[in-house]
């Protein structure tokens, strides 16, 4: 700028002379502002600051608010620790003294009488398990009722007269009927009202004083119908005696004869009958020694009947052929006896009609190949 405009500086004059921005230098009105000066025309205020400080500060807020919680927290969690600590100590200072109380010097013999001494606990056991067993069977019993109905004396007398010697047990609420390998079951169910009839399974050998028997299985049913008619209750129980896994029975073969000094079952394609009384023995002698049992087959030679003429040679001297060794194991040895099943038989002799009684019947015994 040349010098000698610089003297107009000095001699500035603003265009607005109210601008606030010109500096007055007056002491009186230095800290004032015009009285013609509007400031909301200038003023501004940013709304957006405003909000940002105040969440900055409610954070802040927030942060020693929870961190006082927190420590009170804390605080409180180990006032109630404090606490508990000194309960325990109380309570251990309550059974310590309870414990020096409970210790004398004093012998004390426990009452005879109590249930709570060792020797009346064993004695009255069996006692005590009896009472239970009946209390408990009179439970179960009042609970369900009666699952079987009685069966009335003209249905029992039909069954008797259709199935004669077959039948082996009769009661008011069942007829049990022993075919063959297996047998059936004719009863009345209350809950239903129908006559049902049940393929059971008896043991091994059957013993007619006894009877005992399950019912036949497959699987998660049992074989057996039900009927609302009694006469077909009747025709199903013919039909599963003669048809199906309950009627036709594969027998291996059946026992001829027996030696109770041995141990041995003979058997052969045509079945031995037996009377009650020889069959009762056969019974009896079949539970003693069923393991040392064996089955001969009738007239075909064994090692067993080889090893025996062997031995009668030797004593009489004879010379044994080479052949006799060669023999010796191409025969087969007796077969354990497994699978017999007994079931009786009409007899041609008895002209009665007492059919339950198992006297007045003959019996048979067969060999199965499967259960």
């Amino acid at each position: 700028m040349p010098k000698d405009k610089l003297k107009d500086i000095y001699n500035y004059k603003p265009s607005n002379p109210d601008d606030p921005k010109i500096p007055k230098f007056d002491k009186n009105n230095y800290f004032q502002y015009d009285k013609s000066f509007d400031e909301s025309q200038y003023h501004f205020e940013s709304s957006i600051g405003k909000i940002e400080k105040n969440d900055e500060s409610n954070k802040k807020e927030e942060l020693l608010v929870e961190g006082f919680e927190q420590d009170k927290s804390q605080a409180t969690s180990i006032i109630s620790k404090i606490k508990k600590m000194n309960e325990m100590t109380d309570t251990l200072e309550t059974i310590e003294r309870s414990a020096e109380e409970l210790i004398t010097n004093e012998f004390v013999i426990p009452d005879p009488t109590s249930e709570l001494n060792i020797f009346n606990a064993f004695a009255n056991r069996k006692y005590r398990a009896l009472e239970e067993f009946s209390r408990t069977k009179d439970i179960i019993k009042n609970s369900r009722g009666e699952v079987r109905a009685n069966l009335t004396e003209k249905e029992i007398k039909k069954i008797l007269d259709t199935f004669k010697f077959k039948v082996v047990k009769t009661t008011q609420k069942e007829v049990v009927i022993k075919n063959n390998k297996y047998g059936f079951e004719i009863y009345k169910n209350s809950y239903d009202n129908r006559y049902w009839v049940a393929a059971s399974c008896f043991e091994e050998i059957w013993d007619p004083k006894k009877n005992n028997y399950v019912n036949l299985w497959v699987g998660n049913s049992f074989t057996g119908y039900g009927f609302n008619d009694f006469e077909e209750t009747l025709n199903q129980t013919m039909t599963m005696m003669t048809k199906g896994k309950t009627g036709q029975i594969m027998w291996r073969d059946y026992v001829t004869g027996w030696s109770k000094q041995k141990n041995r079952f003979y058997a052969g394609s045509v079945p031995e009958k037996f009377t009650f009384l020889e069959y009762k023995k056969i019974v009896k002698w079949y539970r003693e020694n069923k393991i040392w049992i064996l089955v001969k087959q009738a007239k075909v030679k064994d090692i067993e009947d080889l090893m025996e003429e062997n031995k009668e040679k030797r004593k009489r001297g004879e010379s044994i052929s080479a052949m006799s060794m060669i023999q010796a194991k191409l025969l087969e040895p007796p077969r354990r006896a497994q699978l017999i099943f007994g079931y009786p038989v009409e007899n041609p002799n008895y002209k009665g009609k007492d059919y339950v009684n198992p006297e007045n019947k003959l019996y048979e015994i067969g060999f199965a190949f499967t259960e």
